[in-house]
């Protein structure tokens, strides 16, 4: 596994998985366990993913180059292991 398919894997985890899970997940509570209209509900989750973007944005950007290092040996190490297991 290359650095770049863990890199894309984490990505789409933080920025496309995490967010869809976190808004069926609240927008299902809301809907069957609270007393909040739905789209109260889907304005004050999308409101919540809004902030959650900005923040994971930003954190990407700075923490970009310990990403790399941290890609690198991953792939290092699963490369390692399937060599291994030949």
């Amino acid at each position: 596994m290359s650095k770049y398919k863990v890199k894309k894997f984490l990505y789409a985890l933080v920025h496309i998985i995490a967010p869809i899970i976190y808004l069926v997940v609240s927008i299902a509570w809301g809907f069957f366990f609270t007393s909040k209209t739905l789209l109260d509900n889907i304005t004050d989750n999308l409101c919540i993913l809004a902030i959650w973007y900005i923040g994971i944005s930003v954190l990407w950007f700075f923490s970009i180059n310990y990403l790399n290092g941290q890609a690198e040996k991953i792939s290092k190490e699963i490369d390692s292991k399937h060599s291994n297991a030949k």
